[in-house]
């Protein structure tokens, strides 16, 4: 879990004269209201003016300003990158967490409302989710990732489980019109073998993702000259895993570009990522195909991607759910296809 810091921060105008801010029933019977009435939580549109700020220079005093969800506007207070303080970064609030009023617990009222705040990693304490091994860790040099990924890709594309995905998948009637592949928290593949089990989770979930942009390509048709475009998004990725993945066609994306490049033609694959993903996701798209932790029934709220009403009402009314085949490497996960494209 990334530890971070969120910095001073104020509303600068209320839409209307509200008072002290609402008792905490009060706060989650409204959030309550906004989800039924379908208000997204985080739109493709807030999320681009938020990508836009930060990735500008800084200027207005170097605050970044964030439209919460009745529509208040609150103003950030953001630095400069220095000691153990990094970049401003997006921290996603689940509806989950947002109606627990866990910001709220925090000190800061005025975010009750706001399920996108900007905080500054911790890159002192936590090196690695800015891309940075702390020293003392064992870590791959990039031949070694070569190396390893190699063996893992040749392994995997022989394994019963991947055989059985890609069965799965020739049955999807519309597979050739999926255009990208977008990844979300399939972590470094740096780690060393000293550090036991740390990256082959990730090197197995690449593997997949080389595995399958492959079948993809070859599943369009002959005349579609498009390339499938795959890329994938996570604040752990080190220079080596952005070089490893570039020679198989993986492009890296920062946050949050890999939401904003999603759209309905995408397949999106996210295996137990700590952002609500899911949630993201629902808001933003209509995809084609997802693959993800498997949704339940919403017992389960303490998670870091947990499957709001929202989530599971979108899953249950547009997909089918296929079977993604029980692997150490993945978890409990399962493949969602959009109604209407199956044989």
């Amino acid at each position: 879990m990334q530890l971070s810091i969120i910095g001073p921060s104020h509303c600068i105008d209320k839409p209307k004269d509200t008072g002290p801010p609402p008792s905490p029933a009060v706060a989650r019977s409204q959030i309550d209201d906004w989800l039924s009435a379908g208000k997204p939580f985080f739109s493709r549109r807030a999320i681009q003016a938020i990508n836009e700020q930060l990735r500008a220079p800084r200027t207005n005093e170097n605050m970044i300003f964030v439209k919460a969800l009745d529509d208040a506007t609150i103003a950030f207070e953001v630095a400069g990158q220095r000691g153990p303080i990094g970049k401003p970064c997006i921290q996603y609030i689940s509806y989950e967490s947002l109606r627990a009023g866990k910001i709220l617990g925090s000190g800061h009222p005025h975010l009750i409302y706001c399920p996108m705040i900007i905080q500054h990693a911790v890159t002192a304490t936590t090196p690695l989710l800015s891309g940075d091994i702390p020293p003392g860790i064992p870590r791959r040099s990039i031949d070694d990732i070569h190396r390893v990924f190699k063996t893992a890709l040749h392994i995997w594309e022989e394994s019963d489980t991947w055989r059985q995905l890609k069965a799965t998948f020739l049955t999807i009637r519309t597979l050739p019109n999926i255009r990208k592949i977008i990844a979300f928290a399939c972590g470094t593949m740096s780690f060393a073998d000293e550090v036991p089990g740390s990256s082959y989770n990730a090197i197995f979930q690449h593997a997949f993702l080389v595995s399958l942009q492959r079948l993809l390509q070859k599943q369009k048709d002959t005349s579609d000259q498009q390339r499938i475009t795959c890329s994938v998004q996570d604040p752990a990725y080190t220079d080596g895993d952005r070089v490893v993945l570039a020679t198989y066609g993986i492009s890296i994306l920062d946050d949050p570009e890999g939401f904003l490049v999603v759209n309905d033609e995408s397949l999106v694959f996210s295996c137990a990522p700590d952002i609500p993903v899911k949630q993201i996701i629902v808001d933003i798209a209509s995809l084609a195909i997802i693959i993800w932790d498997r949704v339940g029934d919403g017992s389960d709220s303490g998670e870091a991607d947990p499957d709001s009403p929202r989530v599971r009402q979108v899953m249950a009314r547009f997909y089918d759910t296929f079977q993604f085949p029980q692997e150490e490497h993945f978890g409990d996960m399962a493949i969602y296809v959009r109604r209407h494209e199956i044989d």
